[in-house]
């Protein structure tokens, strides 16, 4: 299971790290090719990093919470938490806006479908690398 474990965490930690890379060279390419090509193959790699991401920090809030009861707020407490529900909201975020480009297309003018995928790659990141280095943390401490 620590491999397994392992393995999720490094793929999260890689699709953070090329998401948010992407992210900020984008505009170095948009004469080149169609970025969109690159964004199309990563909103697939998101989609199921999102998934992982969630799944974990769902089971690691469901176990925070069955040992608290209680006791009060920890640092971890905390940390689980924040982990948990920053990785719900930028789920929702990207799924709001990747059902909504799927279905209507992209759309250059729409300011706020703009907006909320530059949220989604700055916070997906940040997410995600952070719960893959939990994972990997975690795998080596079983």
């Amino acid at each position: 299971m620590g491999a397994i474990k392992k393995l999720l965490g490094m793929y999260l930690i890689l699709v953070a790290t090329v998401v948010a890379v992407w992210f900020i060279i984008t505009s170095l390419f948009v004469d080149s090719f169609s970025v969109n090509d690159v964004w199309y193959v990563l909103d697939i790699l998101m989609v199921i990093g999102l998934a992982i991401g969630l799944a974990y920090n769902f089971d690691r809030k469901r176990k925070m919470d069955s040992q608290t009861g209680d006791s009060g707020i920890s640092r971890r407490y905390l940390e689980v938490n924040l982990a948990f529900y920053l990785t719900a909201a930028v789920t929702i975020l990207f799924l709001h806006n990747w059902i909504a480009f799927l279905n209507l297309g992209l759309e250059l003018d729409n300011h706020q479908a703009w907006v909320i995928w530059a949220f989604v790659d700055t916070l997906l990141p940040l997410t995600l690398g952070t719960t893959g280095c939990t994972m990997l943390k975690g795998s080596s401490e079983s």
